[in-house]
């Protein structure tokens, strides 16, 4: 990496804690006017299955939505990426639906879908949906493959595609999921026909980085292990998107990936 890529990836991980200390400050004013607003009413929680990925949670009082501090941030950052107007989204991997629901209650957001593989998550997501009532937001319990062999039934392709802190998973499988496709030229030739705009990706890309479930596949596969890299996935995503490292969410890059 050059001495001018260096300093600007330093850059841009500096700004996340700028972002992050201003907008702490922000997030305080906004979960003080939620609770205000919502003592006059019930609240519900959006947290089941409990403690599992407990920072994906989030609060509905009447057509108000709050969140954790950190999903709140990321939401910011990652909105930052969207285009000018977004008129619809998919997300894979979306837990219980904190970006589909905030999509869904933008009036130009024809279409959102989000689809996760634990049942329990979409089940979730979908309480948040009849809460609030949002009927251009669909969520189901699927897998990418579910998604490519029915595109009529999920409304393929939508404008922005959302892969956060999923890939790595789509690649080596998961806890949660064993199915998966150690084959980066065929996911990422793939998430590209299900978007027409863009894809925001954020997820290690190199195994070191990744979970310890996913260190103990990899020690298992050394083929698939030499095939994941930051500098492979680079290279066969060129092939598809123009490619750039534009914000950082926490310690991971967040990169844009126009479609070709």
């Amino acid at each position: 990496m050059s001495l001018a890529a260096r300093a600007r990836q330093e850059l841009l991980k500096f700004r996340w804690y700028g972002v992050t200390f201003v907008d702490w400050i922000g997030y305080l004013r906004r979960r003080r006017a939620f609770r205000t607003a919502a003592t006059k009413t019930t609240v519900h929680h959006i947290n089941k299955p409990i403690r599992h990925r407990s920072r994906h949670t989030f609060q509905i009082a009447d057509d108000r939505v709050l969140s954790t501090g950190q999903m709140e941030l990321r939401w910011k950052i990652v909105t930052s990426l969207y285009p000018k107007k977004l008129t619809s989204l998919l997300d894979i991997g979306c837990c219980r639906g904190w970006f589909i629901v905030k999509a869904a209650m933008l009036p130009e957001c024809e279409a959102a879908l989000g689809v996760d593989v634990v049942p329990e998550f979409i089940d979730a997501a979908n309480e948040a949906k009849r809460l609030l009532k949002l009927d251009k937001a669909q969520f189901e319990n699927a897998f990418l493959n579910d998604l490519e062999h029915d595109r009529q039934k999920y409304r393929l392709p939508y404008q922005t595609l959302l892969l956060i802190n999923t890939y790595h998973y789509l690649y080596w499988g998961s806890t949660y999921c064993p199915t998966h496709w150690p084959d980066q030229d065929y996911l990422l030739r793939t998430l590209a026909s299900m978007c027409t705009d863009r894809m925001l990706l954020m997820s290690p890309l190199e195994v070191s980085d990744c979970p310890s479930d996913i260190a103990e596949r990899a020690r298992k596969h050394p083929d698939w292990a030499e095939q994941y890299t930051t500098s492979r996935f680079l290279e066969i995503a060129s092939r598809y998107f123009d490619v750039s490292l534009e914000r950082y969410l926490g310690i991971r890059p967040l990169y844009l990936m126009k479609k070709k």
